[in-house]
């Protein structure tokens, strides 16, 4: 039963068969973190819902990234709890909880920029193991060896990315607007819940900020959870459901961007 119900995963890739009860799909409670005598994080409260896009917004270095890695357990929290889906997950390594369902993007994007873009989410798949990676760094030879039904889904994802005309090109050969959409093609090919986006238009054009635009939709759509970092408003207003906005280590929540733009201490710390 475990095998058939892995099979139907890898060649149903938008698909679950996961239920749970809780109401939210992610939930911080009181995080607290000081880098010396500096406290970044002073008692952070935060809740996901399913399906929803929410946008973590604050001036630089005010510990937007240090809440990612805490999220992720890349960085431990001084105090407080994580939980996803109920379930406590603070104490749990990086490794653990991506393969529970919490991917990320990195500011620095972590491709292999040796390895092609078709490679880099052949890798990327959550059910993709042992052999199989062993293959993928054996240039011409992971293609020959896969099973078809990671090649499909990485076809799949690959059309979802608009990156159809440099499939086989090198991660390290194509733009860097380009390398924005492989890492979004890399965490759908994690299959995760929740998706954290850091700074995921930053440093790219209009053209690439609207297939951001669609592929998030499209992962709202399919029921995903995203929380994104970024600064810029017109993409915020696009895309987001709900925003956080972070100063003075606390989080204040905001319906939308106007009613964040019309906040006095917002103006303040940020616009």
């Amino acid at each position: 039963m475990r095998e058939i119900q892995e099979d139907y995963l890898i060649c149903h890739p938008f698909k679950s068969i996961t239920k749970f009860d809780s109401k939210y799909m992610l939930e911080l409670k009181n995080i607290h973190k000081s880098f010396g005598e500096r406290e970044i994080l002073s008692g952070v409260n935060l809740k996901l819902e399913k399906g929803n896009v929410y946008t973590l917004m604050g001036a630089n270095g005010t510990g937007k990234t240090t809440l990612f890695n805490i999220i992720t357990n890349f960085l431990k929290a001084d105090e407080g709890a994580v939980f996803f889906k109920g379930k406590r997950i603070d104490n749990l390594s990086p490794v653990t909880i991506n393969s529970l369902g919490i991917t990320r993007t990195f500011q620095n994007l972590r491709l292999i920029e040796e390895l092609s873009v078709k490679e880099n989410i052949l890798l990327a798949f959550k059910g993709n193991k042992g052999e199989r990676i062993w293959n993928a760094l054996l240039p011409g030879i992971f293609l020959k060896h896969n099973n078809d039904c990671f090649e499909q889904k990485a076809n799949e994802i690959i059309r979802k990315v608009f990156l159809d005309d440099v499939a086989e090109n090198k991660a390290g050969e194509i733009s860097y607007g380009q390398q924005k959409l492989l890492t979004l093609g890399c965490c759908l090919a994690n299959e995760a819940d929740i998706l954290l986006l850091d700074e995921p238009v930053t440093g790219i054009n209009s053209i690439y900020w609207g297939k951001i635009i669609i592929i998030i939709n499209e992962i709202k759509a399919i029921g995903k959870t995203v929380l994104l970092i970024e600064h810029h408003a017109d993409f915020i207003e696009a895309v987001s459901d709900k925003l956080f906005f972070l100063t003075d280590g606390k989080i204040s929540t905001f319906d939308d961007y106007n009613q964040l733009r019309n906040n006095p201490q917002a103006k303040e710390a940020y616009l």
